[in-house]
């Protein structure tokens, strides 16, 4: 006998200014790779495509250690640890992240060419698990241009970075050769950066000193791949999101019935996909 699967449509549809939902996980075999010295503090403004008006915010912690750097969502390891405690209390249910933070986890060395990189994928599909490059930056300092961000004095540089050209504001008070995501090589610590188009724009809003362990967590179902096939399964997503929920939901077996917002129900299949307009950070 065929499986029968009837959802509701309003809990599985998704507009062009919709962004795909992120699930909390179960914090596994922590690993500790370094001790902080630095805590950094970064408001990411973002969109999935620069022609969509809608916008997201993340708060991003940047730990700065001796020998490795973490950047990764605060608001995801919030609720993930408060889901792993859950679970050790025996709970089955747990809170998932509110608002929409980037899904994205970066640990590179301090003075390392390549970067450990960890993608969420959406509504508990599992996480993208791959090892990538970080470039040599070559900064184009502008001449005369200061601005005062947070206190700081800041200089002006720009760049150029897997197809997208980027201006930052960086201070030298603050030593530092480093920055969100993938940045540095500056003489001082990137304040601000975003790319001409304006869909990723990192602000810092806090700095401190730090002893905070540096951990590396193993999420459920990570799934180890190369740079490039991240970038496709991430975009599979997007260009069909009603269809891979589905199948994930399904899996694979079975039919699944929805409930649309008029009451009527129909087939799954019958339900017309609505793509998501996307850009991702590095076009390769």
């Amino acid at each position: 006998m065929r499986k029968l699967l009837l959802l509701s449509l309003t809990l599985l549809s998704l507009t062009a200014n919709a962004q795909l939902d992120v699930f909390s996980e179960q914090l596994g075999r922590p690993a500790t790779v370094d001790t902080a010295r630095y805590k950094i503090t970064y408001s990411l403004d973002y969109a999935c495509h620069p022609q969509v008006d809608v916008r997201f915010q993340d708060v991003r912690d940047v730990l700065v250690g001796r020998h490795a750097v973490k950047d990764f969502s605060d608001v995801i390891f919030h609720y993930d640890s408060l889901a792993t405690e859950d679970m050790r209390k025996g709970k089955d249910a747990f809170f998932n992240p509110k608002g929409t933070p980037w899904p994205v986890e970066v640990l590179l060395s301090a003075k390392g060419k390549q970067a450990d990189m960890k993608r969420r994928l959406p509504s508990g599909m599992g996480t993208l698990s791959y090892r990538d490059s970080v470039p040599t930056f070559d900064w184009e300092f502008v001449a005369d241009t200061t601005r005062t961000i947070l206190g700081y004095e800041c200089q002006l540089a720009t760049t150029r970075f897997a197809g997208r050209d980027y201006s930052a504001w960086y201070t030298t008070e603050l030593p530092l050769p480093y920055g969100p995501y993938k940045f540095g090589g500056l003489p001082g610590l990137i304040v601000r950066i975003q790319d001409a188009e304006g869909q990723y724009v990192w602000t810092m809003t806090g700095f401190e000193s730090s002893d905070e362990p540096i951990i590396v967590y193993e999420y459920s179902n990570e799934k180890k791949c190369a740079p490039e096939e991240a970038d496709k399964t991430v975009r599979r997503y997007y260009d069909a999101p009603l269809t891979v929920q589905l199948a994930a939901i399904g899996g694979g077996k079975g039919r699944i019935m929805i409930v649309g917002k008029d009451g009527k129900t129909r087939d799954a299949t019958d339900v017309e996909d609505t793509p998501i307009p996307y850009k991702p950070l590095e076009i390769r």
